[in-house]
């Protein structure tokens, strides 16, 4: 029938008042198109939103512009929320592009619970602007959207077709795969993201299966091989092997079988037979990024994204060298070298850390002949930094920065004290006994603080007596050290009959660090009698030298033999006779007390101990354990 021949009044007046509504479409979708911008929320707003009101309530947008506006205000799966229905909803539940329609473009929405969290992709397929698709909403299921409303493409895909034979968006796909992927070279990679549509489908794709899960556990280089290591599952059908198909830098590479044992996987996911993969590639020198897929086997939708991982190929590390960290003060010295290979002519900078800290990044501006020569390059590849550090002990890092990919290399990591300053000195010039009590003397000071009186701890068999002061004046010891204060120290003990080491130790009060020994000696603290010490025991072969001294204060001048005991056995008695001009200096006496003499005796551990003979009396003075070898 021709065009206006033979209709009825009704059926005029209805074509007339459509083709009044499709012009006041176009003119109202231009204009909210131009003020939303270019983008698909945009558009939504714009003519698709402006199409489904007209559609769905003409005579309100015509009265009430406001109130059509609330129409299209419903759920997503409505026919006024201006989304256009899913394929498989209008074609049979198959998810491809119905008869006379194409693919003109996509978008995408991130994290979707459809995809294992990564992008599910939505393709518009466009019809072609002949009029067999006339704008209406579906009504057969709950995707109850527009059918071919929508008078929009993205242009992603099919270029080849001019946009004056593209038509409305006649439904969309839904895939779990980038369409640059699924339909080759179809569609570029050209993105458009609208995350409103993530969680929109329908009967036809949401209940048909899970997509496949994987993971990259592992990439690495050596040279210009890539080990990539991981594992990929179909869970719909858990005992198949699936592929997986890998990506450099938006290139496909292949695909490769999960035919690796991966009993880990197995028992994490109640599967059986192998879902490992092992796949070895060669890649040029460079920064590349590897994109990962598990093609999917069983009933799920789309091929998802289950790794990307960058990593530098062939690159070498900086190397360097830190030849100087010194301290004068608070200012710390760090000087070396550092050149990356990749580029070795180029500057780079060097990374200090003090104690795991960021103390700042310093250019190796600094000519170094030797270091060029050495490696045979040019540039200026020395380092020389100057921190200000705080006292006390410190560890400096130090990293060479890469600059041609590749990670960032420590080059060395040291130790250092910081102004610490010096230890107290002193000396213990004499103890004294008398009866029961020990007469400690001597001096001690801080050189940081040198016009300060300090303290010593004197300690026995390490056990401490306490800290005294040293407080009494010392004139010889201001004039030996230039000192000024009081800085003597002359106090009493009392200790117990027997043997007795006394120890004495200068209080650090300036900037060093541990208080340091400042003199010992060994008394005898009883009634009055012999005195003397066992100060060595040392192996000779097949024998033992003793050394020590002895007297008795009651017979200044007197020499006592000296009797020698090995292992309970008495080996000898020999003279004493030797000088001991330290002895006689701590106990004010003349005379020569002291003996060393030697005894044979054989190899293992022996017990050795002098007795001083006095006056038909063997008086202990000292045992020692040795071990002797031949």
């Amino acid at each position: 029938m021709i065009s206006g021949v033979g209709e009825s009044t009704e059926q005029t007046s209805g074509r007339t008042f459509e083709r009044r509504v499709e012009r006041i479409v176009e003119r109202v979708a231009a204009r909210l198109g131009r003020r939303a911008g270019p983008d698909r929320r945009g558009f939504l707003r714009g003519a698709a939103i402006v199409g489904a009101a007209v559609v769905t309530d003409p005579l309100n947008y015509l009265v009430r512009p406001a109130s059509a506006y609330a129409t299209v205000c419903g759920t997503a799966t409505s026919c006024s929320d201006g989304y256009t229905v899913f394929c498989c909803t209008i074609n049979g539940g198959q998810n491809v592009c119905p008869p006379d329609s194409f693919i003109g473009g996509w978008w995408k929405a991130d994290h979707s619970s459809f995809c294992g969290g990564s992008a599910r992709y939505y393709v518009d397929c466009n019809a072609y602007r002949d009029g067999r698709y006339p704008c209406h909403c579906n009504k057969t299921t709950c995707d109850q959207r527009l059918v071919a409303c929508n008078q929009f493409r993205y242009g992603q895909c099919s270029t080849h077709i001019p946009s004056s034979a593209t038509g409305p968006v006649l439904c969309r796909l839904v895939s779990c795969t980038p369409p640059w992927q699924q339909y080759g070279g179809v569609c570029s990679t050209a993105s458009a993201t609208d995350n409103n549509t993530a969680t929109q489908s329908a009967p036809c794709v949401s209940n048909s299966g899970s997509v496949p899960i994987g993971s990259l556990d592992r990439i690495t280089t050596s040279g210009n091989t890539v080990q990539l290591s991981g594992w990929a599952l179909d869970r719909d059908q858990p005992g198949t092997s699936v592929y997986v198909a890998v990506y450099e830098d938006g290139r496909g590479i292949s695909w490769f079988p999960t035919n690796a044992p991966r009993s880990d996987v197995n028992r994490a996911f109640a599967a059986h037979g192998n879902h490992g993969f092992n796949i070895t590639l060669k890649a040029p020198t460079g920064r590349h990024t590897f994109d990962l897929y598990a093609i999917n086997v069983g009933a799920g939708s789309g091929n998802p994204l289950i790794a990307r991982r960058s990593v530098d190929v062939n690159q070498a590390w900086p190397v360097g060298q830190l030849d100087v960290l010194s301290a004068v003060g608070n200012d710390v010295h760090l000087g070396g070298w550092a050149f990356d290979p990749d580029i070795p002519s180029t500057e780079i900078k060097v990374a200090v850390y003090v104690d795991g800290a960021l103390a700042g990044w310093f250019p190796t501006g600094v000519d170094r002949p030797d270091v060029d020569r050495a490696f045979g390059i040019t540039g200026k590849h020395g380092y020389n930094v100057h921190l200000n550090v705080a006292d006390g002990h410190h560890t400096f890092a130090v990293y060479g920065i890469n600059v041609a990919g590749g990670g960032n290399n420590l080059i060395a990591q040291r130790s250092l004290e910081v102004n610490l300053g010096a230890q107290p000195r002193g000396n213990l010039d004499s103890c004294v006994v008398a009866a029961d009590t020990v007469r400690v003397n001597g001096w001690a000071f801080d050189p940081n603080l040198p016009a300060n009186s300090i303290n010593v701890a004197i300690y026995t068999e390490s056990h401490g007596i306490g800290w005294f002061p040293a407080d009494r004046p010392r004139s010889d010891v201001n004039a030996a050290f230039g000192l000024t204060g009081q800085h003597g120290f002359d106090t009493r003990i009392t200790l117990a009959p027997g043997l007795h080491t006394i120890y004495v130790y200068g209080i650090n009060v300036g900037g060093g660090i541990g208080n340091p020994l400042i003199g010992r000696r060994t008394v005898r603290v009883g009634p009055a009698g012999v005195l003397g010490s066992l100060d060595a025991v040392t192996p000779m072969g097949l024998s033992v030298a003793l050394n020590g001294w002895a007297f008795n204060p009651d017979e200044y001048g007197t020499e006592l033999p000296i009797a020698v005991v090995v292992d309970g056995s008495q080996v000898g008695v020999f003279p004493s006779g030797h000088l001991r001009p330290d002895v006689n200096r701590i106990y004010a006496v003349n005379g020569n007390y002291g003996f060393a003499m030697q005894v044979s005796t054989t190899a293992g551990d022996h017990t050795v101990a002098a007795y001083a003979v006095d006056r038909g009396r063997n008086v202990l003075i000292g045992s020692r354990t040795v071990r002797v070898t031949a």
